[in-house]
């Protein structure tokens, strides 16, 4: 289920996701057993409600505050953010790229913690001083300052996607001047979390603490994962650096002569494809030269009565209109170059210029898939193939934009 945009703060839409209602509930319900208990049962049911709505709209109102910190510096070193979305786990800020500096993106992560444990200290401070005068919303405060307080330490755990863990990669980035580095320390930090957590949680299994043992071990559990994929992603961007479109490129054109007539195109089996990604690109030649490209679906604009008369020639294109790439260019550049075009594919050339072969999706799924040890039945190659989809889902595109909003291609 989606998010829905509820309103726009200076530019920045804001977004709700359904699950966000039940914490909005969770915490209203909650607060309002606590000012009842608090009262020893004398409040009336309305002022209960009314104090367990307020308490869930402060804690609403403190993680928007922690994401626009995030969003407003991110917007201060530059970066747009596409928009910030609420939901049961907090909050997320996206931005459009990654931050390309260190200190930038240092500056970006610690600013929503730092904002949640100034929001923190002063709603404790409020509540201390209000605890003689006013216990109700003294309690009030004291409950939101501690949520805030739990956010701003939580986010600081080093552990990436947390805050706590781009500020740890964005200080290795700085002092050792390369961001893979600096990710690597990060995941090697939640790696090392997520065995303690387990480690606690197996502890206090055996003190028969079972509630507490499930807790961290699910927490371990879930670090672990997480840091595996960060992983996994590390290794598919050192593999998009290091390969070449040469070294992975098939070719998937025909090439004829161009004065043949277009009732040649005929017996093209794909002629009747409906689908743009699958329409086979003919590149012309003449005495050993290329001089253009047809689209087969020429046929369907003439009359079969001059399929003998019309010849290829007539209708030909010049092959720089055909998006294209160098065969030496890198693997993921060549991701977002093909994302780009309408076709999904890019026609590969030479250093002189000269068509060498293709590069769709399938091609760079099938390679990343096979140097990282998996080698996919045809069947599924078959399916990917036939709607020009990277293989079982491979988010390459992502990984690539990553990558070039980010030194990591000067890593290896």
């Amino acid at each position: 289920m989606g998010s829905w945009e509820v309103m726009k703060i200076r530019g920045i839409p804001l977004r709700i996701h359904p699950s966000w209602f039940l914490v909005f509930l969770y915490f209203t319900l909650s607060a309002r057993d606590q000012f009842e208990s608090l009262l020893d049962g004398q409040a009336s049911v309305w002022n209960g409600w009314v104090i367990g709505a307020l308490t869930s709209s402060l804690l609403f109102i403190s993680v928007l505050l922690h994401e626009l910190a995030h969003s407003f510096v991110a917007i201060g070193e530059g970066l747009k953010v596409r928009n910030i979305t609420l939901f049961f786990l907090g909050g997320m800020a996206n931005l459009e790229n990654e931050c390309p500096t260190s200190k930038g993106s240092f500056k970006i992560a610690i600013s929503g913690p730092a904002v949640s444990l100034l929001l923190a200290f002063l709603m404790l401070l409020l509540s201390n001083n209000l605890s003689v005068s006013n216990i109700i919303l003294s309690n009030l405060f004291k409950q939101v300052g501690s949520l805030n307080l739990l956010i701003g330490v939580f986010n600081l755990l080093p552990i990436i996607p947390l805050d706590g863990g781009i500020i740890l990669k964005s200080l290795i980035w700085y002092f050792t001047g390369s961001k893979r580095a600096g990710i690597k320390g990060a995941i090697a930090s939640a790696r090392l979390i997520s065995f303690l957590a387990i480690f606690i949680g197996i502890l206090n299994l055996f003190r028969g603490n079972l509630y507490i043992a499930i807790c961290f071990s699910i927490i371990g559990l879930f670090v672990f994962s997480s840091s595996k994929s960060q992983s996994q992603i590390i290794q598919i961007q050192k593999i998009l650096s290091e390969l070449h479109v040469n070294q992975v490129c098939s070719r998937s054109y025909r090439v004829l002569e161009d004065h043949l007539p277009v009732k040649v195109l005929s017996k093209y089996s794909s002629l009747n494809k409906a689908n743009i990604l699958n329409e086979e690109w003919i590149l012309l030649c003449r005495e050993g030269r290329w001089t253009g490209y047809v689209n087969e679906k020429i046929l369907q604009n003439i009359s079969v009565q001059y399929w003998d008369k019309k010849f290829l020639y007539e209708f030909s294109s010049p092959i720089n209109e055909l998006p294209s790439i160098s065969d030496k260019e890198s693997l993921w550049k060549a991701i977002i170059k093909i994302e780009k075009t309408n076709y999904g594919r890019l026609l590969v050339l030479s250093v002189s210029g000269l068509p060498l072969g293709t590069l769709d999706r399938v091609d760079i799924g099938k390679a990343v898939l096979k140097k990282i040890g998996l080698n996919l039945p045809d069947q599924l190659i078959k399916i990917a193939r036939k709607d020009n989809i990277y293989p079982i889902g491979l988010n390459l595109f992502n990984i690539a934009q990553s990558m070039a909003s980010s030194d990591l291609e000067k890593d290896q």
